[in-house]
């Protein structure tokens, strides 16, 4: 009997424990995008999801959604679809962390919830829009001096300059949405904004700022409202343009105009006469 006691407490530790740890790991790798039993965020609500799904696809996706999708199976390619091909990161954990987050998810239990009305940026003014505007562009520092966004990625409305390092986000409200965007951006669940956020934190009013900025240059986007990023993108050509002629004609005017030897020809002839 003690035996039997001991192994079932071992079996409970064991259990406890790996909740715990997919606790951890699940906020820092999956929360941002993930709900259990919240509804949709950037992804769908992972409430029940172990029940609905076999695992070993489960564990096959969740460490390279891109690689399943790519293979055309229907079910990784249904999700691909209906999320706008926003892919999931890789999961650069190792076999047992994402076991300790299945667990986890797991052990939540409960059933997906319906999608509820998104109202974060329901309240956004134009002055948020326009700090929004400075953060992204680093004309205004953040808080915990982390990196402009500006630096890894481009918006239309910003006279089309911007990092190439990382996607576009023209219609990332549209992809994303306000919780989205919230989440991503409280949590990055990237590997480069991770590592370029992690000590450098958002605060509260940053996120909801970008957000509203975000929200802003996607809805110009669809509206085709993208003059104010052609105008100053055509000006600066055609005056880079005129600076390169100008400095060709300079060059041009200063070009030696006759012979190297012209110079000692002229003396000689001058000498015989």
């Amino acid at each position: 009997m003690q035996r039997v006691t001991i192994f079932f407490t071992f079996c409970f530790l064991v259990l406890y424990v790996g909740a715990q740890d997919g606790a951890d790991l699940y906020k820092r790798n999956c929360a941002a995008c993930h709900s259990i039993g919240g509804g949709r965020l950037v992804g769908p609500d992972l409430a029940g999801i172990t029940k609905r799904t076999d695992k070993a696809w489960l564990t096959k996706f969740i460490k390279n959604s891109a690689d399943v999708i790519k293979s055309g199976d229907p079910a990784a390619v249904a999700i691909g679809k209906e999320y706008n091909n926003l892919l999931m990161p890789p999961f650069v954990g190792t076999d047992s962390e994402l076991s300790a987050i299945i667990m986890y998810i797991d052990s939540k239990g409960g059933s997906a919830s319906s999608a509820v009305a998104d109202t974060f940026l329901n309240s956004a003014t134009f002055d948020n829009i326009v700090r929004g505007k400075a953060l992204f562009a680093g004309n205004s520092p953040f808080k915990n001096a982390g990196t402009p966004c500006i630096t890894c990625h481009a918006v239309h409305n910003d006279g089309g300059v911007g990092g190439t390092l990382a996607k576009g986000l023209n219609l990332s409200y549209f992809m994303l949405k306000g919780q989205g965007l919230k989440a991503m951006l409280q949590s990055p669940p990237f590997p480069a904004m991770a590592n370029a956020y992690g000590n450098h934190p958002l605060n509260e009013q940053e996120v909801y700022d970008l957000a509203a900025y975000l929200k802003s240059v996607s809805q110009d986007m669809v509206d085709g409202k993208t003059d104010r990023a052609t105008v100053p993108f055509l000006v600066l050509g055609i005056g880079g343009w005129c600076i390169s002629v100008l400095i060709l004609l300079g060059l041009w005017r200063l070009r030696k105009r006759s012979s190297v030897n012209h110079d000692i020809f002229a003396r000689q002839l001058a000498t015989e006469k």
